[in-house]
C-alpha cells in the first residue's frame, strides 16, 4: 500500500493551542503530501486525527495520525480494496462507524465494535448508499442519511444496526447530521429551498427550525463541544469557505479567507479550533485554524 508521510509542526501547533480567543492566527498546516482528503475527525481527546484520502484514483483509504508525531497508519489492516469513508468514532471509543462502498453507486453502513471485534451492517431497500453517519453523545445511536423512497432522509439505528427509524419526512435532500452535546437536538442541511440551508430539530424529528437564509449552499454543519456554536461550509462569498455561527444561526463569522477551497470543518475538543481540508495551489491538506470569539462579527 502506498503510504504518505506527513510533517506535523508540533511547536506551532502547541503555540496555537494557547492563542488567545479573538486573535486568530494563520491556519497551521498539519499534512504535507497534497493528496485529496476528506472527513477529518479528532479522537482520543484530540490526541489523534482520523480522515480519508485518495490512496489511488480508485481507492479511498481511512487513515489515522497520532498527534504530534504525524506518522499516518491505516485505521484497519483488513480494509482490502474497499472504499471506506465518512468515519465517526463513538464518544466512549468503543465503536467506529463508516460508509463502505459495495459496488457501483451502492454503499452500506458499517458499525464496528472494537471491544468485541465484531461489526454490524445497515442496509436498505433500493439502490444507493448511506451518508454522513454520526454517533449520539451517549454512544447508543447512529444517525445517518439514506434515500430509500423519495428524497434522502435522516435515519437512526442502535449500535447493533437494529431499531431502524426514519427521523425526517421532508422535501429535498437531508444530509450531514450533527448532535448537540445533550443528545436532544440534531443540526443538519437540507435542499428543500433549491439550495442547501441548515436546520435544527429534535431527535424525533419534531420542532424543526431553519437556521440559515441564503441563496447558496450552507453545508456540513458541526456543533461545537459546548453546544453553543456551529461550524459549516458556505459558498455565500463565492467560494467554499468555513464559517462559524451561534447555535441558532445568528452572528455568522467567516473563518477562512482562501482563494481555493476550504471544506470539511470539525471541532477540536477544546472548542477553540477547527481542523479542515484546505486546497492550496491545487493540493489538499489538513489545517488547524483558530476560531475567534463569538462576540466579534466579521460578516
Amino acid at each position: 500500500m502506498i503510504c504518505c508521510r506527513f510533517a506535523i509542526l508540533f511547536g506551532v501547533v502547541a503555540a496555537m493551542l494557547v492563542t488567545p480567543i479573538g486573535f486568530a492566527a494563520e491556519p497551521v498546516r498539519l499534512t504535507a503530501d497534497g493528496t485529496n482528503k476528506r472527513d477529518p475527525r479528532f479522537i482520543d481527546d484530540g490526541k489523534k486525527l482520523i480522515y480519508c484520502y485518495d490512496e489511488t484514483t480508485s481507492l479511498i483509504r481511512m487513515m489515522q495520525i497520532n498527534l504530534p508525531d504525524g506518522d499516518p497508519t491505516p485505521v484497519f489492516d483488513d480494509a482490502g480494496d474497499k472504499h471506506h469513508l465518512e468515519p465517526d468514532v463513538s464518544p466512549d471509543g468503543r465503536f467506529i462507524v463508516y460508509t463502505q462502498c459495495t459496488g457501483n453507486l451502492t454503499a452500506r453502513l458499517v458499525i464496528r465494535d472494537q471491544q468485541e471485534s465484531k461489526q454490524a451492517y445497515v442496509t436498505h431497500s433500493g439502490r444507493g448508499g448511506t451518508r454522513s453517519p454520526v454517533f449520539s453523545p451517549d454512544s447508543k445511536l447512529v444517525v445517518y442519511a439514506f434515500a430509500e423512497r423519495g428524497p434522502q432522509q435522516l435515519w437512526s439505528v442502535n449500535t447493533l444496526g437494529q431499531e431502524k427509524k426514519q427521523l425526517t419526512h421532508c422535501q429535498g435532500i437531508s444530509n450531514w447530521p450533527s448532535f448537540t452535546p445533550d443528545g436532544k437536538t440534531i443540526v443538519f442541511s437540507n435542499s428543500r429551498e433549491n439550495n442547501y440551508e441548515i436546520y435544527s430539530m429534535k431527535l424525533d424529528g419534531s420542532d424543526e427550525h431553519r437556521l440559515t437564509h441564503n441563496t447558496v449552499m450552507d453545508i456540513r454543519p458541526t456543533v461545537s463541544p459546548d453546544g453553543k456554536r456551529l461550524a459549516f461550509v458556505s459558498t455565500r462569498d463565492g467560494n467554499y469557505e468555513v464559517y462559524v455561527a451561534n447555535i441558532d444561526g445568528t452572528v455568522v463569522q467567516r473563518i477562512t479567507h482562501n482563494e481555493e477551497r476550504d471544506d470539511y470543518p470539525r471541532w477540536h475538543p477544546n472548542g477553540r479550533q477547527l481542523v479542515m481540508v484546505s486546497e492550496r495551489d491545487g493540493l489538499f491538506d489538513l489545517y488547524l485554524v483558530d476560531v475567534p470569539d463569538s462576540k466579534v462579527v466579521t460578516e
